[in-house]
């Protein structure tokens, strides 16, 4: 986090990287499980502050046609800082339907200035040995692949 590089131009890493970046968030959450239900409710809310240095556009000269250096070495991308606040709410559900069938849904509201990566899911889970025993707590459902 030395250097912001999360612009698109040659030598940036298109990655955000603040030089300084501070948050609170107090969460909140209830799990329980019967005997064929499992479910989990929880929510968030945050508090955020991130500073960035102002950076050359171009941060390796080197890569720079000669012609061009003088002219590229004189742009920068300003840096500022910023805060916000964000919120969370998660609801998890699956049902046992047989000793071998699971069925369940699950959704995740996320939201922040210019971030709202939001999901809903319903689901059905086939289990091959079965099984009788404690529900899963809190639910497991399947991930969305960007998420791991």
């Amino acid at each position: 986090y030395d250097k912001d590089l999360s612009g698109y131009s040659l030598g940036q890493g298109g990655y955000y990287s603040p030089q300084e970046y501070l948050s609170f968030a107090i969460p909140v959450m209830w799990r329980e499980r019967t005997e064929n239900w499992s479910w989990e409710l929880g929510a968030s809310g945050s508090w955020s502050h991130s500073r960035t240095k102002t950076m050359p556009r171009y941060p390796l000269m080197n890569l720079i046609p000669t012609d061009w250096q003088e002219e590229a070495a004189r742009q920068s991308n300003d840096g500022g800082s910023s805060q916000g606040f964000g919120y969370t709410a998660r609801a998890l559900l699956e049902r046992r339907v047989t000793s071998n069938w699971f069925v369940g849904t699950a959704i995740d509201i996320q939201q922040a200035k210019d971030y709202a990566p939001s999901h809903f899911l319903l689901y059905v889970r086939y289990s091959a040995a079965g099984w009788q025993g404690d529900m899963d707590l809190p639910p497991q459902p399947l991930k969305p692949y960007a998420n791991d």
